[in-house]
């Protein structure tokens, strides 16, 4: 057995157990690849879904600012998740109107048409909707979440751009009045996070299950785990960590179902986390989407080149596109961080 084998077969008993063991929540927020707030927005041309001889471009756009909305239905949780959205958004035309912000509704995974118009008809949307040929604006914008939100200002600069969350609604109007001058980035970040209240009885009781569940995980008693990470979310649907932690179990089981529907709750309640975009790119490599995973996960060792997990989901996902030098770089890159990361905590 060659030394590199050795090291690799090394790595991935120890990073394996690690990847579901560790509550790496640092943020990766911003949901586009190919920009950031402040850059000029890439063009991209849209056509209409109602009229496709019609079609809008950002270069188009400029003078006036406005949101783009991508969403897309190709399975059952993101549906449900768009249309959420673009109900909440709705609520907030009146507003958006009033600040004569532009709204613009974008599918970007070639839909049908009769699954376009279920999302839209059970959103009670009113917004225009457009299409995303071929996904190069998909492609160009370097969409890194879904559904996830694009806000412009009137010089085509990028203002913010969010994924789909519980306080989605405020933060975007927050955003809206800092973009206007309206507010400060300070005053945005105080409305969005007031003061802690004392934790209700219930919420203790979350917590507790929740760490009774971290430590049978650190024990390896996946199951019991399980059932308790399961009550703590029962009692506090909002409980990220709980939901990011069940996430990456299932994905240790293969139950691939069950690890969306933990995901898909974590990044509701908590977009911001970096485990839980991990875990989701684990899920990818796991169906198969090896090219998603390996982009998103460059988005995410680009912001923070130090995350392990990250790195050793990265290098699983080469070996499976049959890459074994990168592979192997990876690998003792991801060892090498979690080693620096071990010295620093003691």
């Amino acid at each position: 057995m060659s030394s590199n084998l050795k090291f690799v077969l090394r790595v991935v008993v120890v990073l394996s157990v690690l990847f579901i063991n560790t509550g790496t929540l640092m943020a990766v927020a911003f949901p586009f690849r190919e920009f950031d707030e402040g850059d000029p927005v890439p063009d991209v041309t849209l056509k209409g879904f109602k009229d496709s001889a019609s079609s809008v471009t950002f270069s188009g756009l400029k003078g006036k600012p406005f949101i783009a909305v991508f969403w897309g239905a190709d399975i059952p949780e993101k549906q449900e998740r768009s249309t959420q959205l673009l109900a909440e958004i709705e609520s907030l035309s009146s507003f958006l109107k009033e600040k004569q912000v532009h709204l613009l509704s974008v599918n970007v995974q070639d839909d049908e048409a009769a699954v376009i118009e279920q999302v839209v008809n059970q959103s009670k949307s009113n917004i225009e909707v457009f299409l995303d040929q071929d996904r190069k604006a998909y492609a160009a914008l370097g969409i890194f979440v879904m559904p996830t939100i694009l806000l412009v200002d009137k010089d085509g600069n990028v203002a913010a751009g969010m994924g789909y969350s519980r306080d989605m609604i405020d933060r975007l109007k927050g955003s809206v009045e800092v973009m206007l001058g309206e507010k400060t980035h300070e005053q945005f970040l105080a409305d969005l996070r007031p003061e802690m209240k004392e934790a209700t009885a219930e919420e203790k009781l979350s917590k507790r299950h929740l760490g009774f569940g971290l430590t049978m995980l650190k024990r390896g008693q996946l199951e019991t785990a399980i059932r308790e990470l399961t009550k703590a979310v029962e009692i506090d649907p909002d409980l990220a960590q709980a939901h990011i932690q069940l996430a990456c179990i299932y994905l240790e089981k293969d139950q691939l179902d069950e690890a969306q529907k933990s995901i898909t709750k974590a990044l509701e309640v908590e977009p911001d986390s970096m485990k839980a975009q991990v875990c989701q790119c684990e899920l990818k490599r796991k169906k198969g989407l090896l090219d998603e995973a390996v982009k998103d996960l460059n988005a995410i060792l680009q912001a923070h080149p130090d995350n392990y997990n990250a790195l050793y989901v990265l290098a699983k996902t080469f070996e499976d596109q049959k890459k074994p030098k990168e592979a192997v770089e990876k690998y003792k890159k991801a060892y090498h961080e979690i080693l620096k990361f071990s010295v620093s905590q003691e």
